[in-house]
């Protein structure tokens, strides 16, 4: 999970100046609350200064006409991060997975096309928070239409609920997600830890097989959370497989007895044909995996395995 939330900028401009300082306070009560929680930063598609609060009124002209001096204080201390971090944009140049997801997937709010902040709260899988600037955004959840680019070149279309919150009363509805989160910060440890606390972890539906103790020892820092993050969300149901960008081997690679020795692993003591591949992983790592019964057994998780052509 990741350790940030989401700034809805659609809930900007507010229509009128009634009611701004209040609103203002109200959002600021929001972030500290998320920050309490863990959530230390909210991620915005750009700088907050750059926001228009009303309709013909920049961020400059805006605090320039703040009398409340108790007010204009508040207001330097959020755009100067001391109420939560500010950080902008969504997706980070080097965040292959939030890139892959914007291009493969298209959202749409109320007909509206949309990949700023109510879209990036589905691939990140976290809270995006709003000004309550308008009564659409007093509520506890956005329903939103996700259309999916399948790997045959059809569009699967769906409508989701991510999670939202515009007062303190919204966060309350989301207590599953903050205990997940919690439960996340206390399990938090190294790649070195691993092995011993595995099935700690990992109690009942995801298992490892002996070969993935030395190949972990061999991940990054960066590889070895993002994968330890992505099985985490399936063990806790927080996400099923098909959530993730997954794909098969193809025929070049079945029939082809060396290349198919590399995605063999033992289970139950015999040699399995782990084909199934997530592809969520950075820098072209994978995790491929078998499932059986009511488990899913993780063969790999490293460097994308030769192919023909690879």
């Amino acid at each position: 999970m990741v350790k940030f939330s989401v700034f809805n900028e659609i809930s900007l401009p507010f229509h009128s100046e009634h009611d701004i300082e209040k609103q203002f306070g109200i959002f600021f009560k929001v972030l500290k609350e998320l920050k309490s929680k863990g959530l230390t930063t909210i991620r915005m598609d750009r700088d907050f200064k750059s926001y228009h609060i009303l309709k013909n009124i920049t961020f400059q002209q805006f605090f320039g006409q703040i009398e409340s001096r108790e007010f204009k204080s508040k207001m330097r201390s959020f755009i100067g991060n001391g109420i939560s971090k500010i950080d902008s944009p969504l997706i980070k140049s080097d965040e292959e997975e939030g890139e892959r997801k914007i291009i493969e997937n298209e959202y749409f709010y109320n007909g509206a096309s949309t990949d700023g902040g109510l879209a990036c709260c589905d691939i990140w899988n976290t809270i995006t928070i709003s000004f309550l600037s308008d009564r659409e955004w007093n509520k506890s959840q956005v329903s939103l239409k996700k259309e999916t680019l399948k790997e045959d070149g059809t569009l699967e279309s769906r409508d989701i609920a991510i999670l939202h919150a515009s007062n303190l009363k919204h966060l309350e509805t989301h207590k599953d997600f903050f205990e997940a989160l919690e439960d996340e910060k206390r399990l938090e440890f190294s790649s070195s830890s691993f092995w011993e606390r595995k099935d700690e972890l990992f109690p009942r539906k995801i298992v490892f097989v002996d070969e993935v103790e030395k190949q972990i020892e061999r991940l990054n820092s960066r590889v070895f959370e993002k994968a330890l993050a992505i099985l985490r969300d399936i063990e806790t149901d927080r996400r099923q497989l098909e959530d993730f960008d997954i794909s098969g081997e193809g025929e070049t690679v079945s029939s082809n007895p060396k290349l198919r020795k590399l995605r063999e692993f033992k289970l139950d003591g015999q040699k399995e044909f782990f084909e199934r591949h997530i592809k969520n992983l950075t820098s072209g790592y994978r995790i491929h995996f078998l499932e059986r019964k009511d488990k899913i057994y993780i063969g790999y998780i490293g460097k994308h395995l030769a192919t023909k052509n690879f």
